[in-house]
């Protein structure tokens, strides 16, 4: 795992470039006030050394054990996301498909009868097909990209910037450390409680799914032919009284176009 380290770049992602400090950047001498050469060296030498040597020797006391902390937190995000907040979202997108279509079916009883009569307005309708599969894929666990929000990596999350470089024995321990207490906690997590909560959800979407087919669905359907019948009397009144107004109207201006 750690062989693919990269021990070169350790910031791919560019995490720490506001970090990145050189002697240039914190100490510099106008014209007229120079030091003497041999000072200005030294200074520079020294200032690199202490930084280089006081950052391993922080990274070889804490960065192992800070690594793999990290590792243990963001498996809890991600288990908490993949099991508990997308579910809740999807669940109330699900809701919320009600009212988008209730909402629909009174814009096009009132609404779309004028715009009509004007040529002026199209109905936009959406469709809300989803599709399941019957067996779960093991190699990607994730079709419909819900949780891609929450792909974490170890160069997403820790990275050192040039002239800030812990020893390479410990960025190694560490990027293994963060990846492995990362994997089993997240493992640990779904071996305890996945199971039950993907049986939770199984019983709440079961739940949604049978109120839509067999209440809301069969409801909003009554409402909507219901309302077919006050669509078609907005639109025979509209095009009693406003189409002559519309055609007159178009006439008058085709005459003055000749």
């Amino acid at each position: 795992m750690a062989d693919s380290l990269d021990l070169s770049n350790r910031d791919p992602n560019n995490l720490n470039d506001h970090i990145k400090v050189c002697f240039e950047d914190v100490l510099g001498e106008p014209e007229g006030a120079h030091a003497i050469d041999c000072v200005w060296k030294l200074s520079y030498t020294c200032f690199n050394c202490w930084l280089g040597l006081c950052y391993k020797i922080s990274t070889l006391l804490c960065g192992i054990c800070i690594a793999a902390e990290w590792g243990c937190a963001f498996a809890e995000i991600a288990f908490y996301h993949v099991w508990f907040i997308t579910p809740s979202l999807k669940y109330c997108e699900l809701n919320c498909a009600v009212c988008i279509k209730l909402m629909k079916t009174c814009t096009q009883c009132c609404c779309e009868p004028c715009c009509e009569a004007f040529g002026a307005w199209k109905s936009v309708k959406a469709n809300f097909e989803k599709q399941s599969e019957s067996m779960a894929d093991l190699n990607n666990r994730d079709p419909n990209s819900l949780n891609d929000h929450i792909k974490v990596q170890f160069e997403d999350v820790l990275a050192e910037p040039e002239g800030a470089r812990s020893i390479d024995c410990v960025w190694k321990l560490a990027f293994t450390c963060f990846n492995c207490w990362m994997n089993l906690c997240y493992k640990l997590s779904t071996l305890l409680c996945g199971i039950c909560i993907a049986a939770e959800w199984g019983c709440q979407f079961a739940e949604v799914a049978f109120y839509h087919i067999w209440f809301i669905t069969p409801m909003l359907r009554m409402f909507e032919i219901n309302c077919s019948v006050l669509r078609k009397v907005c639109a025979t009144c509209t095009g009693c009284c406003i189409e002559p107004c519309c055609e007159s109207c178009g006439r008058i201006f085709k005459s003055f176009e000749k």
